[in-house]
């Protein structure tokens, strides 16, 4: 059974008042008015349900882990594309997504499991700003 405690529900509005930044469970233990622990079941429960996505970069390790609100909830019918510069998350929802999703099921016999695909990147901003820098 899962609680909807204030302290869930207080993570969970952090990450929807910054959307478009990532933070790492210690960063948002220290924004928010809860135990350490208490965040930390709570992140993992957002992740667990959808409304947070879960990034590691570099090692696998979980304190590199960072963590962003996720809009989309648990509709699994795109994947995300995300900046390494700048953090951006793109909702790859457009039509060429099934033919993606066709692709890798026909040819390699691969369901792709969407809520937890994202390619990383550079985003378009980035792009430009590193071919004038």
């Amino acid at each position: 059974m899962k609680y909807h405690t204030k302290q869930r529900d207080a993570v969970l509005r952090f990450f929807m008042d910054h959307g478009d930044r990532c933070f790492t469970a210690r960063e948002v233990y220290e924004q928010v008015d809860a135990g350490e622990a208490t965040v930390f079941r709570a992140i993992a429960g957002l992740t667990e349900s959808g409304l947070l996505n879960k990034y590691v970069s570099g090692s696998a390790r979980s304190d590199s882990a960072t963590y962003q609100y996720n809009p989309c909830g648990d509709r699994a019918d795109h994947i995300h594309l995300k900046c390494e510069r700048c953090g951006e998350l793109i909702h790859m929802d457009c039509s060429f997504m099934a033919t993606i999703l066709s692709h890798f099921l026909d040819e390699h016999g691969f369901a792709v499991d969407c809520g937890k695909t994202v390619i990383y990147g550079l985003c378009e901003n980035c792009r430009e700003e590193g071919k004038h820098a």
